[in-house]
């Protein structure tokens, strides 16, 4: 404090502090963050896979139904009842949102992958995952991700 009744603010103390702590939140900063969202209705299965996932389209498979990003498209009893390896409607939806994406690749650039990820429940008839995935390799999407919780190792 000088004599004119003036106080002086001293900033370098509080500089180095706040740099201090800006380094730190650039460090444990993470850019990958979470791409799925796990359903709620599904107890997911875990396994020791490493592989970082990768954005695609979203095909759940619950106990009650299957959906496509979200929407409802065929119920898992009548996929399961069916004759042979595809589910029509499962198929049709692929389908649609194949086209779509190959009418925006051609119009903005964005490459087409043909990924899906698929979520499933732990006690999900193999039979039923056996269609889902013939169904998707028929529908233009033949890079298919199953989405589990990774189980650390001991």
């Amino acid at each position: 404090m000088t004599g004119s009744g003036q106080v002086r603010l001293q900033l370098t103390s509080m500089m180095d502090m706040f740099t201090i702590i800006l380094v730190f939140l650039l460090k444990t900063y993470s850019t990958q963050g979470q791409l799925i969202n796990p359903s709620d209705d599904l107890t997911l299965p875990t396994s020791l896979a490493s592989k970082v996932p990768e954005m695609g389209l979203e095909l759940t498979v619950s106990a009650d139904w299957i959906l496509v990003n979200g929407k409802p498209i065929s119920r898992t009893s009548d996929a399961l009842d069916m004759s042979g390896y595809i589910i029509p409607d499962l198929r049709e939806e692929l389908y649609r949102y194949a086209r779509e994406a190959e009418r925006m690749e051609s119009l903005y650039g964005s490459r087409f992958t043909g990924r899906v990820t698929i979520q499933g429940d732990k006690n999900l008839p193999y039979r039923l995952l056996m269609k889902v995935m013939a169904t998707c390799g028929q529908s233009r999407y033949p890079n298919m991700r199953l989405v589990v919780y990774r189980k650390d190792e001991l």
